[in-house]
């Protein structure tokens, strides 16, 4: 018999990739202010806020060439999420969905609610607009304001607050349901009730399942068995198709409960794979059963054992760990079709031991497409253990077949980094690294192929530093994060470009120094896993100019400074593009959240290019960097023929191409010597360390001369540094007062005409 335990309180939190498309979904009955916010901020290509129906908070991203991001956090403090949490990708459409609300798919709850692309065209202003449809009288629903209704469909909206009370009911929902393997009947869904997302195709009810008409149907029964080896009741199983992976792919027809050992679907003829889910929601214990492949050519019985999945997953490494999140990643390719995928993420958060995850190991690679296996841990060390914290972040990839689940870590065999986060302003915050592996010969890695993947955070509480062991492997990329806000609503943070490790390396990485600068991406020596198409910061392509970099970079060559900045925090932002002293572009940029992006005309004749930035933030998380002006000028003109690298993209934008050449924009970084992890540094001498360069891949003329200027009066007033070095490597050094804020202007040219002049108010502070 299982058991069923109380849900715990727990913070789970985590990032997930893809590359699917925003797609807008129209508001019902709301202002039409809404509306024009959500393409706004779109428009401009930045995160924003969104949450799922139980109250799971999610920040969706831009889409870009990097893909589209999506993190999510649940509910600090709230009983909402814990356990399991499950993403499908089926055509090219990603899913994030709480475990106990995958059986609800298509009975009472419409795919579209978890559909991370329509949520973030849908849900705008703290309110995510529903459409619910029922028979006879409406029926209350936890949660969810209703704003009209009649004729059997009601229109309303949840909120963030509201989803967590519709989430709470779900989940005992779910406790009920799943013992009778009866799902979307009575309770919450009584009266006929389904749930969708407003303004998606056939909300207001299950989706009829897709006709097709050029297909003879035929009826496939998979009967499942438990561990007892009695028919299962409650638990459920995923068939899709790998001849083409769009035939039989709405996750309403590909999701069927098992009832007294038998769950049946209607398919056309075929090649599928199948994957049992037995356990998870409440339970403590989650079995994943996989039938690689099985075809159909008549009515069709196959059968899935929840006994089979005999492999516990399972890390040993060579100092004690608490594995406290475990997950499991599958990917298919068909023959056509876009990559299909499930994964599994088992965490319960604040140290305590990931629920168990079995799977079945399989010996026989199918024979249409291929099947990609991904096991990730991540391990911590107890909070009472002496010295400085430390974590495993393991990744492991088997291509064809799934093997045993047991993996034993030397410590010789993995990465270490020294990691030092820093924060002006004790905090609650996050960090975290996303394993990147290839899938398929066709594609370059998971985000390209539109898997979603999930990484959980850890909390941290800032300043500090950790300790951090990382699995190595010749095809694996590691993105690391960090954010000093456990909400995703603050300023600030870094991420960092996919890089490879090899075996016994070692290295110290600072996270968040100040001062905090716009800086361009940068892309570092990568594995065959991370290698996405990197945007370049300025290129000209014809007569078309792009520009593309981050605001608020800590100036470690590959972190990109901190996207997502939504109130109470807010970022201002203009800029102006000048050609021979005309300005051609520019203005203030609204919904701006720390990305630049813009495209310009500029005529044909050679000319000198001028491009101003101007960047202020407003947190009490992050009162240094507070604002920064930098101006860059060079000298640009057609380069006919040019064509970017692979693994490179001429803009930030979708299908870019690598048809243009990279503009000579020259860079700064900084190092302020001696700088704490509080942001401050000793009274008296004070040397910062400025290194000036070009963009990768820019035609890099030497560097003429720098100089360096402070402020404590916020530039008021200003004084010369003394300014030595040579070769693009220079040290500041000037004498500052005990508690005071240090302003910065570095100004920096090249025997090519270029130049920049950048200004950072309050780049940090000297200890009192």
């Amino acid at each position: 018999m299982r058991h069923h335990p109380l849900r715990p309180v727990a913070l789970a939190a985590s990032l997930t990739v893809a590359v699917a498309l925003c797609s807008a979904a129209a508001a019902v009955a709301r202002p039409a202010a809404m509306a024009a916010t959500t393409a706004a901020t779109r428009t401009q290509g930045q995160g924003r806020p969104v949450f799922l129906i139980n109250g799971e908070q999610l920040s969706v991203g831009a889409t870009s060439a990097y893909g589209q991001s999506v993190s999510t956090l649940g509910p600090v403090g709230a009983a909402a999420t814990a356990g399991q949490t499950q993403t499908l990708t089926m055509d090219g459409k990603s899913y994030v969905l709480p475990d106990d609300a995958m059986p609800y798919l298509g009975r009472g709850l419409d795919p579209s609610l978890f559909d991370v692309s329509a949520l973030a065209g849908a849900e705008s202003g703290g309110e995510l607009p529903v459409l619910v449809s029922y028979t006879g009288q409406l029926p209350a629903l936890p949660g969810v304001t209703i704003l009209s209704s009649g004729g059997g469909a009601a229109a309303g909206y949840l909120t963030a607050a509201g989803a967590t009370k519709l989430g709470a009911a779900l989940a005992g929902q779910f406790t009920a349901d799943h013992a009778r393997g009866s799902y979307g009947q009575d309770g919450i869904f009584a009266h006929g009730v389904s749930i969708a997302l407003a303004g998606a195709v056939g909300a207001g009810g299950a989706p009829a399942p897709a006709p097709h008409p050029k297909y003879a149907m035929h009826t496939l029964t998979v009967d499942g068995t438990d561990l007892s080896g009695q028919p299962d009741t409650g638990d459920y199983v995923i068939v899709t198709n790998v001849d083409n992976s769009s035939l039989f792919s709405n996750p309403a027809e590909a999701v069927g409960v098992f009832k007294h050992g038998v769950a049946k679907f209607s398919v056309p003829a075929g090649h599928y794979w199948a994957v049992g889910q037995f356990g998870g929601g409440f339970f403590s214990v989650s079995h994943v059963v996989v039938l690689p492949q099985f075809s159909v050519t008549a009515n069709t019985t196959v059968h899935v054992a929840e006994q089979a999945a005999t492999s516990r997953i399972q890390m040993v490494t060579s100092r004690p760990g608490i594995l406290r999140d475990v997950g499991f990643n599958l990917s298919r390719t068909a023959a056509a079709g876009p990559i299909m995928g499930v994964q599994w993420l088992n965490s319960l958060g604040l140290r305590s031991p990931a629920p168990p995850l079995y799977v079945s190991p399989t010996r026989v690679s199918p024979a249409t497409g291929t099947l990609t296996a991904v096991t990730t841990g991540w391990l911590y060390s107890r909070s009472t253990a002496p010295g400085t914290p430390y974590e495993y972040d393991l990744a492991y990839q088997s291509r064809g077949t799934i093997p045993a689940q047991h993996y034993v870590v030397n410590q010789a065999s993995v990465a270490t980094e020294n990691a030092r986060f820093y924060g002006a302003v004790t905090s609650t915050g996050l960090e975290g690294r996303t394993p990147v592996f290839p899938i398929a010969p066709r594609t370059q890695n998971v985000q390209e192929g539109g898997i979603l993947t999930i990484t959980p955070f850890d909390v941290i509480r800032l300043p500090t530093a950790r300790t951090i062991y990382m699995s190595v492997h010749p095809s694996l990329a590691w993105v690391e994060s960090f954010f000093p806000s456990v909400w995703w609503a603050g300023y600030g943070g870094q991420t960092s470009a996919p890089r490879a490790f090899v075996p016994g390396q070692r290295l110290a990485e600072d996270w968040g120094a100040y001062p905090l600068h716009p800086a361009p991406d940068v892309k570092l020596i990568q594995a065959i896993g991370g290698n996405r198409p990197l945007p370049v910061s300025a290129s000209r392509a014809g007569n078309n100019l792009s520009l593309y970099m981050t605001a608020f970079s800590d100036s470690v060559p590959g972190h990109t400074g901190g996207r997502v900045i939504f109130k109470p925090f807010t970022a201002t932002a203009s800029y102006e593009i000048d050609q021979n002293g005309t300005q051609i572009a520019g203005g203030p940029l609204p919904y701006f959240q720390g990305r630049f992006a813009a495209t310009t005309t500029l005529s044909s004749a050679p000319s000198t290019i001028r491009f101003e930035l101007d960047t202020a933030v407003r947190s009490k998380l992050q009162p240094l960097s507070s604002a920064t002006q930098t101006v860059w000028t060079w000298r640009s003109a057609q380069e006919a023929g040019s064509t970017l690298p692979p693994g490179w993209a001429c803009s930030a934008y979708l299908h870019s191409g690598r048809a243009c050449a990279v503009q000579p924009m020259m860079t700064l970084r900084y190092r302020v010597v001696g700088l704490g992890l509080a942001g401050s540094a000793s009274p008296g001498q004070q040397v910062v360390r400025v290194s000036v360069g070009h963009l990768q891949l820019a035609k890099a003329a030497k560097i003429t001369g720098v100089t360096e200027s402070v402020s404590f009066d916020g530039g008021k007033t200003w004084q010369a540094a003394s300014v030595s070095g040579a070769g693009g490597s220079y040290a500041a050094v000037f004498s500052a007062p005990a508690g005071a804020l240090v302003t910065l202007r570095t100004s920096a040219a090249d025997a090519a005409g270029g130049s920049v002049t950048e200004t950072i108010t309050n780049a940090y502070q000297v200890a009192s």
